[in-house]
């Protein structure tokens, strides 16, 4: 009894961040957030982008400025979130940061569907699918397979997890299918109406998924330690220190979701001068450049996590991430849209629909028995690369309908 109380305590004292009065915070925290991490060095794009977006710069200078500030700043907004979820329980923990996981591509998202770049929208969803999928977990697989010969994970929650892959694709599927081959007097507009609907369903899916994940079966997502002598020497070492405090962490995640805005609406708005300018589809740039460059801090953290063998928690990363996005992000902004006036569809278009089918039934084939090692990483790496050559090359079918709630000007065109 002692020793629990004693552990609470100690708890409790290392989670009062004012411990050693303001200025030590203010000195620890500002350390912390700005000067621990040699991404941070990438911040100082953010004042470059401003300045030109406010005195008319080069479009492509803008956007590139712009997508290399998002990369620490989206880092530094999983930092501030893990510090948040000190001071909760486990189960709001988890929520907070399933919430804020993918809010950069939220982001990124709504800024286009402001400018009407409907595809782009969908492009830049289905791209951090691909990527949290094919890179981020080959990477992970190979680093850690580099490191551990066999590396395990939970088959049984690689199961659940496939199932809702499939679902999330298959949600795309189906309007694409009817939108290619309309039923004899079937309504215009089919594909869309059932895209909304899907949605709908989608979002009821994700809470079920959410409540499954962190409160009736957590048992499926937690490493197993039982062999590991000094997992709890192990786990004393690794306890991540608070520094921000519960005032601070909200502060932070508000100042930086501001900030990551700013940046999401100058990449969004210079995106196809930059397209033009470079040379190169603006639907590649959404769909492989901005993807990798926002999911630069999941990709790091699979990677760690995977090199010290904690293969759950780096295929939660890359294979929730992309469940989040499926299952929660793309209906979301269908709906979001909806509500707008905006006619957001599932149907990504054959060739889109058809990757991203591709891409689950190989992730499913290598995750399922619940096991991984490096040539496994290899494969998905050297796959998200034919991928990203497709796409580079890839332009949307000419006579693309637009939807008309969108300004005359706009035009599906990638290229």
């Amino acid at each position: 009894m002692d020793t629990q109380k004693d552990k609470l305590l100690a708890k409790a004292e290392r989670l009062n961040v004012y411990r050693h009065g303001p200025v030590a915070y203010l000195k620890k925290s500002v350390t912390a957030l700005l000067f621990e991490n040699w991404v941070n060095v990438l911040m100082i794009c953010f004042p470059l982008a401003i300045h030109m977006e406010e005195n008319h710069g080069d479009p492509s200078n803008i956007f590139f400025c712009s997508l290399l500030a998002i990369a620490p700043f989206a880092e530094r907004l999983s930092f501030v979130t893990e510090q948040l979820a000190l001071h909760t329980s486990e189960v709001l923990g988890g929520m907070l940061n399933a919430t804020f996981g993918n809010v950069t591509e939220l982001i990124v998202s709504l800024f286009a569907l402001k400018y009407g770049m409907l595809r782009i929208v969908q492009c830049s969803l289905l791209g951090s699918i691909l990527s949290n999928l094919m890179l981020v977990l080959g990477c992970a697989f190979f680093a850690g397979g580099i490191v551990t010969k066999q590396q395990k994970f939970s088959a049984p929650a690689s199961s659940v997890n496939y199932s809702l892959l499939v679902l999330g694709a298959s949600s795309s599927l189906l309007p694409c299918a009817i939108d290619a081959n309309p039923s004899e007097g079937a309504p215009p507009g089919s594909g869309l109406v059932v895209s909304r609907v899907l949605s709908c369903m989608m979002l009821v899916v994700y809470v079920c998924y959410v409540t499954f994940q962190l409160v009736t079966h957590t048992f499926l997502y937690e490493d197993d330690d039982d062999d590991d002598e000094e997992a709890g020497e192990g786990e004393e070492e690794e306890e991540e220190e608070a520094v921000l405090g519960v005032a601070g962490s909200v502060f932070w995640l508000a100042v930086i979701t501001v900030v990551i805005s700013i940046l999401s609406e100058y990449m969004v708005d210079s995106l196809e001068a930059a397209a033009v300018g470079w040379g190169v589809p603006d639907l590649f740039l959404g769909t492989i450049i901005i993807p990798i460059v926002g999911n630069a801090a999941e990709h790091a953290a699979a990677i760690i996590f995977a090199v010290k063998n904690k293969m759950e928690l780096a295929v939660g990363i890359a294979v929730g991430s992309s469940i989040q996005i499926a299952i929660f992000c793309v209906p979301l902004l269908v709906v979001t849209a909806w509500a707008l006036g905006i006619e957001l569809s599932l149907n990504f278009q054959p060739f889109e629909t058809g990757v991203l089918l591709v891409t689950v039934m190989l992730v499913g084939f290598t995750i399922l028995n619940g096991e991984s090692s490096w040539l496994i990483g290899a494969m998905l790496i050297v796959a998200y690369c034919s991928l990203a050559a497709a796409f580079f090359v890839h332009k949307d079918p000419p006579g693309l309908p637009r939807p008309p709630s969108l300004p005359p000007s706009y035009t599906y065109d990638s290229r």
